[in-house]
């Protein structure tokens, strides 16, 4: 009959620890409010929509080519 301890706890442990680290960075984005926010931020996301056509231009000519 087979071990019901076949995951170590180690490994459990290792994937909590990640799990619980990976949650608190995603809950220091929520903590910037809009003051915090830099008032250049139109020239950002102009700069993130530019990036965003070129690499989809970019995989269009490689999928195409």
């Amino acid at each position: 009959m087979a071990s019901r301890r076949s995951v170590p706890n180690t490994g459990i442990a290792g994937l909590q620890r990640v799990a619980r680290l990976a949650g608190e960075s995603f809950g220091h984005e929520d903590v910037v409010g809009p003051s915090l926010i830099a008032p250049e931020s139109g020239a950002a996301r102009w700069l993130w929509w530019a990036a965003a056509i070129a690499a989809s231009a970019g995989l269009a000519v490689l999928h195409f080519y």
